[in-house]
């Protein structure tokens, strides 16, 4: 059987990085580093893959001088490796590898429907700022007259091995009225085990047009919260099936005790103390 070659490895190593979790896509690459085994192939053959994972995933970074912190996504991008901030009418360079910004300078150019989408912001931040923790906002205007809304919030506890990541893509078309979005959901559980959450939904729906920006763009963020409240209710129903009938399901009728167990009054049992004394 021939080996595999350093650019198959390369080829895997990118699925793996992309595949990461959140928070840990260091611990994958210094994984697959060792796997590939060939430090100037991996790192010619992954930038584009980091690239394609930190813009899909919303990583935030902090520029110089700010004291907020931004998305970088794809509608963001101005140059090979600069991004905007439309918020501050500022570019900077961004490391897909040291996820690092740096070299920051004036935007010049035209912002299409700066206007609305600063109307979309100011909503937008209020929105995240009342319901995520950790929450980061980013709105952008394309060229195609379009209002690109991004959202993420990340919770990191790897001290208790586990990690989790809720993000947002919302576009709405200017011309058309469409508003369309989609949320996902990743969560790593990792304690003994190895688990993960994935979880996405997609939602569209039209808003009535109307002249006032404000008003628009409160109505856009009307509709953004009625999705969220409706899918996190929807996920909260679910992980109660599953506590209450699937999980339940799923393990044998009878324990080492060989006696059944009231699965109503698990709470009251202490199964680690009474083996522990066997």
């Amino acid at each position: 059987m021939s080996s595999i070659s350093v650019e198959d490895k390369v080829k895997i190593a990118s699925s793996f990085l992309l595949s990461s979790p959140p928070g840990e896509v260091n611990d994958v690459f210094n994984d697959v580093r060792t796997l590939v085994n060939n430090d100037e192939a991996l790192q010619d053959g992954i930038v584009q893959t980091l690239e394609q994972y930190n813009t899909e995933q919303h990583i935030t970074v902090c520029p110089p001088e700010f004291e907020y912190e931004v998305i970088i996504c794809k509608h963001g991008k101005v140059g090979e490796d600069r991004y905007l901030d439309p918020r501050s009418k500022k570019t900077f360079k961004f490391d897909h590898v040291r996820l690092t910004a740096s070299d920051l300078e004036d935007y010049t150019s035209e912002i299409p429907l700066d206007s609305l989408r600063e109307a979309v912001q100011t909503e937008a931040l209020n929105y995240v700022d009342d319901h995520y923790p950790n929450g980061v906002c980013t709105v952008h205007a394309t060229e195609n007259n379009e209002i690109a809304i991004a959202i993420v919030d990340n919770k990191y506890n790897p001290n208790n091995f586990w990690n989790g990541r809720w993000l947002a893509s919302w576009i709405y078309d200017t011309q058309s009225g469409n508003l369309k979005g989609a949320a996902k959901v990743n969560v790593h559980y990792y304690e003994d085990g190895n688990v993960q959450l994935n979880a996405d939904k997609n939602f569209e729906a039209q808003v009535t047009k109307v002249d006032n920006e404000v008003q628009l763009a409160q109505s856009l963020l009307k509709q953004i919260a009625s999705f969220d409240r409706g899918y996190q209710n929807t996920m909260n129903e679910s992980y109660n099936e599953l506590a209450e009938n699937t999980f339940k399901g799923l393990r044998r009728a009878l324990p080492m005790t060989r006696n059944k167990m009231d699965w109503n009054k698990i709470m009251n049992y202490k199964i680690g103390n009474e083996l522990s004394q066997k």
